[in-house]
């Protein structure tokens, strides 16, 4: 049995830690986040997918940040959805499900990365996704969602813990189903 020298541990001590660090990056999707405010985060996120999935426009409502909703009262909301949404001529995708894979501060708030998958006119479509959350009147609030990468493998690009968004999105207006709407 050869010895191991000094640098080659010190260098499978690091190699082992550097692993450890980027597993831990991707088993902790919230990791941005204050840590106590990572449950609560999770939980209203799988409040907003769980009223997209049901086109529950009006609950969907009491999930939307100020500045997604644009100023828009929640009749406003739920007609500008329900004429957006649908099983024909559908002009938005409705979201079904998402595991969000990391998060990164921008702007007011928070955007998190994962895996989607949602049907526009009864069409599946999967992919990388990016939601953007602020935390506003002590909750967290959605101001929209978008698909970044819908190509057929997108999602195991996900599992890279060097992946990156190839730009920051600007979330600093209404969802485009309002602002389209009006």
């Amino acid at each position: 049995m050869r010895p191991c020298s000094t640098r080659s541990l010190l260098c499978a001590i690091g190699f082992l830690l550097s692993t450890f660090i980027a597993s831990a990056q991707i088993l902790e999707p919230f990791s941005a986040v204050p840590k106590e405010e990572r449950d609560t985060l999770s939980k209203r996120l799988g409040g907003y997918v769980e009223a997209y999935q049901h086109r529950n426009w009006e609950k969907l409502y009491g999930f939307i940040s100020a500045v997604g909703r644009g100023g828009a009262d929640v009749r406003t909301f739920v007609v500008a959805m329900s004429s957006n949404h649908g099983e024909d001529f559908a002009q938005y995708p409705d979201l079904q499900t998402f595991t969000p894979y990391r998060t990164r501060k921008n702007g007011d708030g928070y955007d998190i990365y994962g895996c989607a998958g949602a049907v526009r006119e009864g069409e599946p479509f999967r992919g990388i996704a990016e939601m953007h959350v602020v935390f506003e009147h002590e909750d967290w609030f959605f101001t929209g969602w978008t698909f970044r990468d819908s190509s057929e493998e997108a999602c195991k690009q996900l599992s890279d813990p060097n992946w990156q968004p190839d730009h920051p999105l600007k979330w600093n207006s209404p969802m485009l189903e309002l602002a389209h709407a009006h």
